[in-house]
């Protein structure tokens, strides 16, 4: 027989009814606090709520003016129209640096450069080839033959041509004064007679030494006499019209010489007063550039105007430069052409087909409070990039003008203006309800002895609190009554159990309703799929 053992039964002791005494209490009072709270709040906000539909308007006036819609919240960068990076191209110790940050500086200004004792000896060639190319190329342009002294040349080279052909011309014409030729023919014949004479006493002493004095002056009377005997008959050959083949041969090689002189001399003339031909000047300048460039490896020179950025180069710093190194690339200084900035953005697959070139942006600046730019979408992407499974579309924005206070780098909030109605009418969005039939728009236009009639409209663009209306009815000034706004508290007030944490989604409709009540947003007893609290009815 199996016998059950009673187990003794615990009793609560003194200590833990105390503790659940004290924590029903505090209980108690939170509850109570809150209720209080809840009542006193409640009360003051639907105080308020009556006020502030107390003192908004009956009716507004029909406006005319520009409305707009934009995309806002748009973040960009900032940057210049171009930014130049310009880098050491060849080993050496830094002697000048000519710039400082926020220096104007113009394309071909030296910004720095390295010293000449320090450098490869291959720039110091290329600056000696450069000289002797550009001199070679100034006298190509200016010969050391003026163009003065090139027409002198000319003109005597063609004078000489002219008495060169006239003295071949002379040859084999008998002159007429036959006085002269006798006096001509005698000299000749007495030349003659010398010339023999001469002639027969070398014979006579021919057989003498070679140093022999007086042979020597037999050779030497021999050789005047047949001098004086030529030059006499060539004159009495002149006077009586006979030529030797010989006299002919010479005239006509003086003719030719003086002919071909001529040519030189024109060509010359021609060259200074046309100068230089293009092949002649593209083959030297070819030489100076390239020259150049390997002198400038130990500058660094402004490619463009603009303002100084970024100096990175300080004198007596030592350069490095190694071409098949990976850092190779040793900055020296920045340039940024300020001249106009621009600011990339992007957005969405969504939004990018509002948007279009030339359309007109409003540009802000958390750094510059208080002041708004302007601005133009100057480029638009036509391919997108995928973000988080979004597409993201990428703007440039140009800024129409740009002061100081805008740095490169900046963030900028940009935004972009969609859509756009000019001197158009508008109404606040509370004047607008509908008819009768629930599908035409109206508003309610305050006719002179205070009554209202409907008058419909046509809806155009809404921005912010505002719509554009389109009626022929309906002019600027008219006045349209406004639709109150409705208490957002409802006519039961705010929740108790809501404001306590209890309820909320699992308790029920908004604002604290029983399940299925379906209240109007903001609480409220049960009944009826009330409207959101404001806007057109």
């Amino acid at each position: 027989m199996d016998q059950k053992v009673a187990k003794p039964k615990r009793k609560i002791g003194k200590k833990a009814v105390v503790t659940i005494i004290i924590l029903l209490v505090i209980l108690l009072g939170i509850l109570g606090y809150g209720y209080f709270y809840y009542t006193n709040t409640t009360k003051l906000i639907q105080a308020k709520q009556n006020e502030a539909v107390e003192l908004e308007p009956d009716t507004a006036k029909v406006e005319r003016g520009d409305l707009t819609n934009t995309l806002d919240d748009i973040s960009g960068t900032v940057r210049s129209n171009q930014s130049v990076y310009l880098y050491w191209q060849t080993s050496g110790t830094v002697s000048e640096v000519n710039v400082e940050v926020g220096d104007k500086v113009k394309k071909g200004d030296v910004l720095a450069e390295l010293d000449r004792s320090t450098i490869d000896s291959s720039i110091i060639d290329a600056e000696v080839t450069k000289e002797k190319a550009e001199e070679s190329l100034e006298r190509l342009y200016t010969s050391t033959l003026t163009l003065e002294h090139a027409r002198t040349k000319m003109v005597q080279a063609k004078k000489s041509v002219e008495d060169a052909q006239k003295a071949l011309n002379a040859l084999g014409i008998v002159r007429e004064d036959e006085i002269e030729l006798g006096v001509k023919y005698e000299d000749y014949q007495r030349a003659v007679q010398s010339y023999n004479e001469a002639k027969d006493y070398f014979d006579s002493v021919k057989m003498l030494d070679l140093d022999n004095v007086d042979r020597i002056r037999a050779q030497s009377r021999l050789e005047s006499a047949k001098s004086r005997m030529d030059s006499a008959k060539a004159e009495y050959n002149w006077y009586n019209g006979e030529t030797e083949e010989i006299d002919v041969q010479k005239a006509d090689a003086a003719l030719k010489l003086a002919k071909a002189q001529l040519d030189d001399a024109v060509r010359a003339y021609n060259r200074i007063k046309d100068g230089p031909t293009d092949n002649q000047v593209r083959s030297i300048q070819a030489q100076i550039d390239a020259a150049a460039a390997t002198v400038n490896t130990a500058k660094i020179i402004a490619p463009i105007d603009g303002t100084v950025a970024q100096v990175d180069v300080k004198p007596f710093d030592v350069i490095t430069y190694e071409s098949n190194s990976a850092q190779r690339n040793i900055l020296a200084v920045r340039i940024d052409d300020l001249t106009s900035h621009y600011i990339d953005i992007s957005v969405t697959e969504l939004e990018v087909n509002n948007i279009s070139i030339g359309q007109d942006v409003t540009i802000t600046f958390d750094a510059i409070p208080l002041r708004e730019y302007t601005g133009t979408i100057v480029n638009i992407s036509n391919a997108g990039t995928v973000n988080n499974l979004q597409v993201n579309y990428s703007l440039t924005v140009k800024m129409d003008e740009a002061d100081d206070s805008i740095k490169s780098g900046m963030m900028a909030d940009v935004a972009i203006v969609t859509e756009q109605a000019r001197n158009v009418l508008y109404v606040p969005q509370q004047a607008l309800t509908f008819a009768e039939d629930g599908l035409t728009r109206i508003v309610q236009k305050r006719m002179a002895d205070g009554s209202y009639i409907d008058i419909p409209v046509e809806v155009g663009l809404r921005s912010g609190s505002n719509v554009q209306v389109t009626s022929d009815q309906l002019k600027e000034g008219d006045e349209v009554k406004l639709t109150k706004v409705t208490s957002m508290m409802g006519s039961g007030g705010m929740n108790f159990g809501s404001m306590l944490g209890i309820g909320g989604p699992m308790g029920g409709a908004p604002g604290g309703a029983p399940p299925g009540g379906g209240g109007r947003s903001g609480g409220g007893p049960s009944g009826g799929g009330g409207r959101p609290s404001g806007g057109p009815r």
